[in-house]
């Protein structure tokens, strides 16, 4: 007969603590929320990475796991978990700050109407969006913009825990605040074909009254597309820099609210 015994129990509990967190955040994150991955695949991937990252964090867990008792796990757990959504979500939403420029474009260039199921993601989604977002979804992981995020995450276990809920008192403000700069970001990033776009719907009107024989609405449809297209072409380069900057710029000030 085996029999397994548990000699340290806070150590035990320290462990489940951190692999919470690690899993609530991780299962948000735009890699491990695709549909087509197994759930144990995302199990064990958290488990490895809580594995790799619970030498940095067991005193402090483990401190936590002391002050507010043993007989307390549920507690400790449910603060864990919500902190882990908490920070998985901030995450998730800076990605999906790039799928609503890619939106602005699609309806911009004039794709509003060329939209595909996704079955990974389980909803429609438009070409321009996809692809915004697995190219910069690209860069993250080769250029290594993953590495603020672990350093984010560790640092939480000491700042966001049972014994530092007070802290949570300033983020109303913060969250406002934040969200508020995904929203002008999304704008400002589909900014040129913004202008673009007034101004081809300017030149049309004066076309539709100076030649009014012209079916203006048919020949916008083409020129939308082709000037949107080239446009982005151009701007491309900068378009994917700028966005790359600005995810490492909210991600870090989203985990300075932590640290």
């Amino acid at each position: 007969m085996i029999s397994l015994n548990v000699f340290d129990p806070a150590v035990f509990i320290a462990f489940w603590l951190t692999f919470t967190r690690w899993t609530t955040i991780l299962f948000q994150l735009p890699l491990f929320d695709n549909m087509t991955i197994p759930s144990i695949v995302k199990i064990l991937s958290s488990l490895v990475i809580t594995w790799a990252f619970f030498p940095l964090t067991r005193q402090v867990v483990i401190h936590e796991v002391n002050t507010i008792g043993l007989d307390n796990l549920w507690v400790l757990t449910a603060v864990h978990a919500v902190s882990g959504l908490v920070i998985g979500y901030l995450v998730k939403s800076l990605m999906s700050l790039f799928a609503a420029t890619g939106s602005i474009l699609t309806q911009q260039v004039g794709f509003a109407s060329v939209t595909y199921f996704d079955p990974t993601q389980g909803m429609q989604v438009g070409p321009f969006e996809k692809m915004i977002q697995w190219t910069l979804l690209i860069l993250i992981l080769t250029s290594g913009a993953l590495i603020p995020m672990f350093k984010g995450v560790v640092a939480s276990f000491s700042s966001v825990n049972t014994l530092a809920l007070a802290k949570l008192w300033q983020a109303p403000e913060f969250f406002t605040i934040i969200f508020k700069s995904i929203f002008s970001t999304a704008v400002l990033l589909a900014g040129p074909l913004l202008v673009a776009n007034i101004m081809m719907n300017l030149v049309f009107g004066i076309v539709a009254k100076s030649i009014p024989q012209m079916n203006v609405l048919m020949v916008s449809f083409v020129v939308n597309i082709g000037i949107g297209l080239l446009l982005f072409l151009a701007i491309s380069n900068e378009f994917f820099s700028v966005s790359f900057q600005t995810y490492i710029e909210k991600l870090g000030q989203w985990f300075q609210f932590f640290s």
